[in-house]
């Protein structure tokens, strides 16, 4: 999956919409939507499945 700074996404199945802010070392971090510059998660590249872009069919 290939993630763009700044898009939305969301955990498959769940309603929390989280904002990626990029990469730091193996992490791929996001904020979660209306807490800007804290990171709420960070997945790795085998976790990425999790997770959609927001508006995605």
């Amino acid at each position: 999956m290939a993630l763009t700074i700044g898009e939305m996404y969301q955990f498959k199945g769940g309603r929390e919409k989280i904002i990626y802010v990029g990469k730091q070392g193996n992490w791929h971090q996001f904020e979660l939507d209306g807490e800007t510059g804290v990171i709420w998660c960070e997945l790795l590249d085998s976790d990425l499945h999790l997770i959609e872009k927001v508006g995605a069919a």
